[in-house]
């Protein structure tokens, strides 16, 4: 008799928990910009958030350094060059 009872009661519960998961909604992030480049293919970024991209992969297992792959310090190097003349 218990036993009928706690295996009603637990469908319940999973049953509850089961309508109640897909019913959630997830909270809004805002969008974020990509902080890293792919110098062969340019058109491939990644935001720094998540798993690593398949390019950037064999680059850092090669001995380069994420900061080599930074958006901002590429355009800031354009930047300097221009400004020497170089």
């Amino acid at each position: 008799m218990q036993k009928a009872q706690l295996e009603e009661r637990l469908h319940r519960i999973w049953l509850a928990d089961k309508a109640t998961r897909f019913e959630r909604n997830r909270r809004p992030y805002p969008p974020v910009r990509p902080k890293y480049r792919n110098p062969k293919h340019p058109s491939e970024t990644w935001s720094g958030r998540g798993r690593l991209p398949r390019w950037l992969q064999p680059q850092l297992r090669g001995g380069r350094q994420l900061d080599d792959f930074l958006i901002e310090r590429a355009s800031v190097q354009k930047r300097q060059t221009k400004l020497s003349g170089g």
